[in-house]
């Protein structure tokens, strides 16, 4: 096994949170301070109040992450800087792991909602033929929809995704922008079966991902089902610098309700 563990789990459902330390638009993403604690510490500690969680862990590339988190009682798992996104790091650190459903937590969103993926972790319990849940969150302004840096996904009637864009999809052809049940955006939370992320990380990238940099297009394009379950709220990540403040009024609107 890659990891320091080997309790026993009552749901077998583990929490990975995949923190790499060079980001391009916000180099030491993991070690930002918001509030005064490092950013990865709030992911963590949103992490372990998931009821249904078993084990939480942080996958790094960098010592410095790993060290923050383990001195402040996490686990961390070193893995290789090599590997290519963070579902690749995902999958590393879990593919010898006894589990049977990984959840893929990102490391720059300490405002998630937690409930929502509960709820997603209990579908997910409850019917075994889902093999992927995401999160989404009714898309109802204008000004988001055309944002190229928010991912949107259309979805049928039975809530599984039908694609993802950066682009304003979809297209209205007889009128102006308006709020559609099926419209939502995507917060990059993934609860995946163990077996089929792993099988997922060894299809080749297909052209359509590739154009949209949007890995999630790999299932759908390889025909599988991504179930959407509709989040209590929108996930404000830190993304660029300008985002620590915002994110750290919002924290502290949170910590006093």
């Amino acid at each position: 096994m890659n990891c320091e563990y080997s309790g026993a789990m009552k749901n077998n459902v583990v929490a990975v949170i995949p923190a790499r330390y060079h980001s391009q638009r916000l180099p030491g993403k993991p070690l930002v301070r918001l509030n005064s604690r490092p950013l990865i510490l709030h992911v963590l500690e949103r992490a372990k109040s998931i009821p249904s969680v078993d084990l939480v862990m942080v996958a790094t590339d960098d010592n410095r992450v790993a060290d923050v988190v383990k001195q402040n009682g996490g686990m961390a798992v070193m893995t290789p800087p090599e590997l290519p996104s963070g579902s690749d790091r995902v999958g590393w650190v879990v593919k010898n792991l006894d589990c049977k459903i990984v959840v893929n937590l990102q490391g720059d969103e300490p405002l998630i909602d937690t409930i929502s993926i509960q709820n997603g972790i209990e579908m997910m319990l409850r019917k075994t033929e889902l093999k992927v849940i995401s999160l989404g969150y009714p898309l109802i302004h204008e000004e988001d929809w055309m944002n190229p840096n928010i991912v949107k996904v259309l979805t049928d009637e039975f809530n599984n995704a039908m694609y993802f864009s950066r682009q304003a999809i979809p297209f209205f052809r007889d009128r102006k922008f308006s709020p559609l049940a099926c419209l939502f955006q995507h917060i990059g939370v993934y609860i995946y079966r163990k077996n089929f992320l792993l099988e997922f990380l060894n299809w080749k990238i297909p052209a359509i991902e590739d154009a949209e940099k949007l890995e999630q297009l790999r299932i759908l394009f390889k025909g599988g089902q991504i179930k959407i379950v509709e989040s209590n709220s929108p996930s404000v990540g830190v993304d660029l610098p300008g985002d620590i403040e915002i994110v750290e009024k919002l924290l502290k609107e949170r910590d006093r309700n």
